[in-house]
């Protein structure tokens, strides 16, 4: 396993503007869209964010060397052909140039995982980023898995067909390319492969899993008296008399039913141009009655934790929570869930995590929130991401939406009342209680490919 090592910094604030100045350095004008997000995704200043954040999470985080790096998590900006990321092992930090004078960084620190600069911040300004320590316990070689690391599952000879055919680029979808599949039957760890390259402690970033993950702190927070999820969300932005969006509440934003103007899932300057999440998701009009429109948008996830900063009203223990009250209550020693540089959790997609990890995530779904005997979740909360929002009713043949979480019980074969989150390029922890089942699938599937979930899921359930 991997040993952590340690930086420090502290919190800074940067106030996004749309007619913000571009300093005279002799580069080109940044290509840079506030507020809101929008960004295109093969623009090459973007893009050079894009590698300087995969690249340091993936090495720092995760110890995959950038060779291995370069051919998978940097494949889908090959074709721009942009300067090699540059590692810097000495100050835990890597520099990806845009080809236009423009070089992007990516900061590790060892409890905060990376975070993009801002496009005006230098080196120079490392030590304003957000810092918190956080000790974590070793992982147990000695207990068997989930409350430690050891496992030996042995598949028979219809179950190993199953998962070679996740790993074999064709059966679930043309071209995919899966990292790892992890099967967890009544409790057990069933069956777990790799592909080349990563492992137990080598994973990937979650992607839009991340907004499952976050679904879940929000649940934590809400048995603790902290939140109510029925109650108008507690965003300061909106304190203002009159504003019309003091009616949405956290349960409208689990819903993906906020009413909020959005581009959906597109979030390119605040992933990789280093927008902040105050700006990006907190300045957007209401442009539908709360509760009545589904319309998947980062930003709603993103206003769950904004929610969460504002009720804590500590930064430290927010920047804490999701390490003091979930992984590492459920032994997830190897999850990093990043911010921006003003200390905010990228909770929609900027999480980097192992497939071991996702089971025991999973676990804690099929367990109905308890963990080792005590509740961590709601009663009532796995019920409430697994029934259908509202505004989105299920359809026979189609994929349903609970709160931050899919819905495959309306897919051919799939058992009622299995639930999955979902994320970019194949992440799936997916929760079949009505087989006592966990199955977790990550990828890195290629843009244009699409791994077919719900047959994968029929045949695990038809074997295991």
């Amino acid at each position: 396993m991997p040993r952590r090592r340690r930086s420090a910094g502290a919190a800074f604030a940067l106030l996004l503007a749309a007619t913000w100045v571009q300093p005279d350095t002799g580069a080109e004008p940044l290509p840079y869209r506030l507020p809101g997000g929008a960004a295109d995704p093969a623009d090459p200043f973007i893009a050079a964010g894009f590698r300087a954040l995969f690249t340091c999470s993936a090495h720092f985080a995760m110890g995959r060397p950038l060779e291995a790096i370069v051919d998978v998590e940097l494949a889908d900006t090959a074709p721009l052909g942009l300067p090699l990321p540059e590692i810097d092992e000495a100050r835990q930090l890597v520099r990806a140039g845009d080809g236009r004078g423009h070089v992007r960084i990516a900061a590790f620190r060892e409890t905060m995982g990376c975070t993009i600069l801002p496009p005006h911040w230098s080196e120079a300004d490392l030590g304003r980023l957000p810092y918190v320590a956080r000790p974590l316990p070793e992982p147990r070689s000695d207990l068997d898995f989930p409350l430690g690391e050891r496992a030996d599952p042995k598949p028979d000879a219809a179950q190993r067909e199953v998962i070679e055919k996740a790993f074999d680029g064709r059966s679930y979808g043309e071209g995919t390319l899966t990292v790892g599949v992890l099967v967890v039957a009544d409790g057990a760890l069933a069956a777990e492969t790799y592909r080349e390259g990563f492992g137990p402690y080598r994973g990937y970033r979650t992607w839009s899993t991340a907004k499952s993950i976050t679904a879940t702190l929000i649940g934590i927070a809400a048995h603790q008296g902290l939140l109510a999820v029925d109650a108008p969300a507690p965003v300061p932005e909106w304190q203002q008399p009159a504003d019309p969006r003091t009616a949405i509440t956290l349960e409208h934003l689990m819903w993906m039913s906020s009413g909020l103007w959005s581009e959906g899932s597109n979030t390119n300057a605040l992933y990789f141009g280093g927008q902040d999440v105050i700006s990006a998701a907190t300045t957007t009009p209401l442009e539908a009655e709360p509760g009545t429109r589904w319309q998947y948008a980062n930003n709603d996830t993103l206003l769950l934790l904004r929610s969460l900063r504002a009720v804590l009203n500590d930064d430290a223990r927010y920047l804490r929570f999701p390490y003091d009250e979930l992984f590492r209550p459920l032994g997830m020693y190897h999850t990093w869930m990043e911010t921006d540089h003003l200390g905010n959790f990228v909770g929609s997609s900027q999480v980097y995590t192992t497939g071991r990890d996702l089971a025991r995530l999973g676990l804690l779904y099929l367990n109905d929130g308890v963990w080792q005997g005590e509740r961590l979740l709601p009663e009532g909360w796995t019920r409430f991401v697994s029934t259908p929002a509202p505004s989105r009713p299920p359809q026979r043949g189609e994929l349903g939406y609970g709160a931050q979480f899919w819905l495959l019980d309306q897919l051919p074969g799939i058992p009622k009342g299995t639930y999955s989150s979902m994320g970019n390029k194949g992440q799936f922890v997916t929760i079949v209680p009505a087989r006592d089942l966990v199955i977790v699938r990550t990828g890195v599937d290629p843009q244009g490919s699409r791994f077919d979930l719900g047959a994968f899921v029929r045949d695990v359930v038809g074997v295991f």
